[in-house]
């Protein structure tokens, strides 16, 4: 199932931290192996590809799609998926925790791949933590999400696009910032999503109030994928010009990324600026015919979108989750074989 000699062979015992750390080849094996598990998943042929292989997943955060795709995923692979909690662990001992180097150095000897998820109120520490893992576990290393990326759903993002639209180069994908009064979530959606779509070749708009601006590296990435890939970058603060004839509407609420320096206050006063930021059918009405709604999960409903388009025709949020699992599965059965 996995083609011998193609750009799959070079994953193996790879670490999955960031989808712009692999090459455009081994983006396009995964893409091609998720879609073949998926075919044999709704069909119900084979998929043990990790038959009695073990992968620990490491939650300093909680998760609901994360958590239950990777357990899922394993099991159909024909392995087993170690669900870890923090506080149920050393490293999560308050009095003496136990450094990450011998907590995965441990696991190594164990089984065959560890996945974290770690992020902090103090932008970029998540994704520190979850490359400390990375430094010290030889067996692949897997990021569930940090504070910066979050490259599994990316993964499954692009998927959908895909069956959604035959080409989907030069297809307008609009990443929409969005109003929640409670949520504090990081930005790594937004920021894995659009170095991905650029480098698929899509016509990117990151739209957002003047506050949410996403990390310059990344920004200044995004726009150099599609320099390299035929699609563009742009950043507005114009809600419905972004709207106007999109294909792709992707909303997230996100932090500033001085959340964890200026406080939980400062972000609250922030945040209430921009009440009117929800993702109605009124703007959905402006996207082209054709256009499909996403949000990763779970969304605020009634302030970052509406019901009407949350559970509406343009809505494409459970393939989207569903693909999760698929991706998921072949960025395994790729780094852990």
């Amino acid at each position: 199932m996995i083609a011998a000699g193609s750009a799959a062979s070079s994953l193996k015992g790879r670490d999955l931290l960031d989808c712009q750390e692999w090459t455009h080849d081994e983006v396009e094996s995964t893409f091609e192996l998720a879609m073949e598990l998926k075919r044999r998943f709704k069909g119900g042929g084979p998929q043990e590809l990790l038959k009695n292989k073990t992968f620990f997943m490491i939650f300093y955060a909680t998760s609901t799609r994360t958590r239950n795709s990777f357990e899922a995923a394993l099991t159909q692979l024909g392995g087993h998926a170690h669900y870890l909690e923090t506080k149920t662990m050393r490293i999560g001992d308050q009095g003496a925790p136990e450094e990450v180097k011998d907590t995965a150095k441990v696991l190594d000897r164990y089984g065959h791949g560890i996945g974290v998820r770690a992020y902090t109120q103090n932008y970029g520490e998540g994704e520190q933590l979850i490359r400390e893992y990375a430094r010290h576990a030889e067996i692949p290393v897997v990021s569930m999400e940090s504070d910066k990326y979050h490259p599994c759903q990316a993964l499954a993002d692009m998927l959908t696009i895909r069956e959604k639209f035959s080409d989907w180069h030069g297809k307008k994908y609009v990443q929409a910032w969005a109003y929640s009064p409670n949520a504090r979530r990081v930005p790594a959606v937004p920021q894995s999503n659009v170095c991905l779509m650029t480098r698929q070749g899509m016509d990117v708009v990151y739209v957002r109030p003047k506050e949410f601006t996403l990390d310059s590296k990344i920004t200044t990435q995004a726009r150099l994928n599609a320099r390299e890939s035929g699609g563009s970058f742009t950043e507005t603060d114009d809600l419905k010009g972004a709207f106007e004839g999109a294909d792709v509407v992707y909303v997230r609420n996100h932090t500033t990324l001085n959340y964890g320096r200026d406080g939980v206050e400062a972000e609250q006063a922030i945040i209430d600026k921009y009440k009117t930021w929800t993702c109605s059918q009124e703007l959905m009405d402006l996207t082209s015919k054709k256009s499909v709604f996403m949000h990763c999960l779970p969304a605020d409903r009634g302030h970052e979108v509406t019901n009407e388009v949350m559970d509406g025709p343009n809505s494409v949020i459970y393939d989207e989750a569903e693909n999760r699992l698929h991706v998921q599965k072949a960025v395994l059965a790729l780094v852990m074989r």
